[in-house]
């Protein structure tokens, strides 16, 4: 081995990137972001959280030509699933990699309570936090993803959604604790709804492909409620960073603003550093290659 081959071997002083993705969603929807910090000449890992991407509970309900009802209708071991699970396993990923350099936890949508509480249990073992379009409970009176959907602040400049054509099945329709999304709907007004919420700058075609291979069709509700705040003393320690994305209609601009300044408020002397994106909510991975370099001129 020449003697930079050992120096690259033995250099653990670049950042390893661990990214955990949110609702209804896998970590094969991080391939194309992989792909470019490894053009960059980052290490990254795109964790599955129980029960999705591969260990997904799929049933030929779901299949062509489908079952609709019996797919609704359908238990899954999903329903089991606790925060506290996410939590675990991300913790157990974040301190294998963690000795082969300091870590950059990167969280998307709901992927932010999962990371935030990883903060909160091994703050040390972190170098920062990213923040992806994702949420970030503080305070008491949103402590929750669900809560902080609640605000005013959430349905401040982004469509309604149609329930009359929408992928979600809606929570009475489906068993208690999970979350049930067709994603193989042939409603295309369904599609399109999909499209212009989560990734309006994105073609039908593009929209197609991320539903195919950087989602699943259900998840476990128990994430979305769970109380996930954070707190001064140990995730407040971390430094952070925010990526708002500016074609956002999930996460509304006004929400985020009121996420970040709850956080800063609890960290004075730590806050968010922010950043821009142009991208839907969804769509950010179109945008990989900016989402590297964003990711690679972090501190």
């Amino acid at each position: 081995m020449t003697e930079s081959a050992q120096s690259i071997e033995k250099d653990s002083s670049a950042p390893i990137f661990v990214f955990v993705h949110g609702l209804a969603s896998t970590g094969f929807y991080w391939a194309p972001v992989v792909r470019e910090l490894a053009l960059l000449g980052h290490r990254a890992v795109a964790v599955d959280l129980p029960g999705h991407g591969l260990d997904a509970p799929f049933r030929m309900s779901y299949q062509a030509p489908q079952d609709v009802a019996g797919f609704t209708a359908a238990e899954s071991p999903l329903a089991q699933i606790t925060l506290r699970d996410n939590v675990s396993h991300v913790v157990e990923v974040v301190r294998q990699v963690r000795r082969h350099g300091p870590v950059v936890l990167v969280g998307h949508s709901l992927g932010g309570v999962t990371i935030g509480l990883v903060a909160e249990e091994i703050p040390d073992d972190i170098h920062r936090l990213v923040y992806l379009s994702a949420f970030c409970p503080t305070t008491a009176e949103a402590p929750s993803a669900m809560a902080l959907a609640q605000l005013p602040e959430a349905a401040e400049g982004v469509p309604a959604p149609d329930p009359a054509h929408s992928l979600f099945l809606g929570l009475d329709a489906v068993p208690p604790g999970i979350i049930r999304f067709n994603l193989r709907s042939a409603d295309l007004a369904a599609v399109e709804n999909f499209r212009l919420v989560n990734m309006p700058e994105a073609t039908l075609a593009q929209t197609l492909a991320v539903l195919e291979f950087g989602m699943q069709h259900e998840d476990g509700a128990h994430t979305q409620f769970a109380d996930a705040r954070v707190g001064a003393e140990r995730w407040g320690r971390v430094p952070r960073s925010y990526i708002r994305l500016t074609e956002d209609n999930v996460l509304s601009a006004a929400l985020v603003t009121r996420m970040i300044a709850d956080a800063d408020r609890l960290t004075p002397d730590n806050p968010f550093d922010v950043h821009s994106l142009s991208a839907g909510h969804v769509g950010v991975v179109l945008r990989a290659r900016e989402l590297a370099a964003l990711l690679d001129g972090l501190p």
